[in-house]
């Protein structure tokens, strides 16, 4: 988590420790969610705040121009979710949106983190 975001760490860098003894860490990443880099400079020692990642799948209920409303297969919660930014999976739910009948067999790989909600994968059977 930087700057309150959660990120995938894309590079590391450690610099040798100075006169008063404290390597730095320089760590480069990316932002799950809106896909800004982001560059951090901490204490070898320093603890990094990680989010807790819930993976599941749900079925597509509806599909509009800007959400998708997804249902949990266990739990039955609908939850509103942006499109994703993968192009292999835009790609296929524009396919279920011009054919309505197809969703009803389609599923998607969802993570939870950091109170937000993303579409991982399509999976259409």
């Amino acid at each position: 988590m930087v700057d309150d975001e959660p990120c995938i760490i894309k590079a590391t860098e450690r610099s040798k420790s100075g006169k008063h003894g404290h390597a730095k860490v320089r760590v480069v990443c990316v932002g799950v969610f809106d896909s800004n880099k982001r560059s951090i400079t901490v204490p070898s020692g320093h603890l990094m705040e990680v989010p807790e990642i819930v993976k599941d799948n749900a079925q597509i209920n509806f599909i509009e121009e800007t959400t998708i409303n997804i249902m949990n297969l266990e739990t039955y919660e609908s939850v509103d979710v942006p499109w994703p930014k993968d192009e292999e999976a835009i790609a296929k739910l524009k396919e279920l949106q011009a054919n309505p009948k197809k969703l009803s067999s389609a599923q998607v790989e969802y993570w939870q983190l950091a109170g937000k909600t993303l579409i991982n994968r399509v999976i259409i059977n």
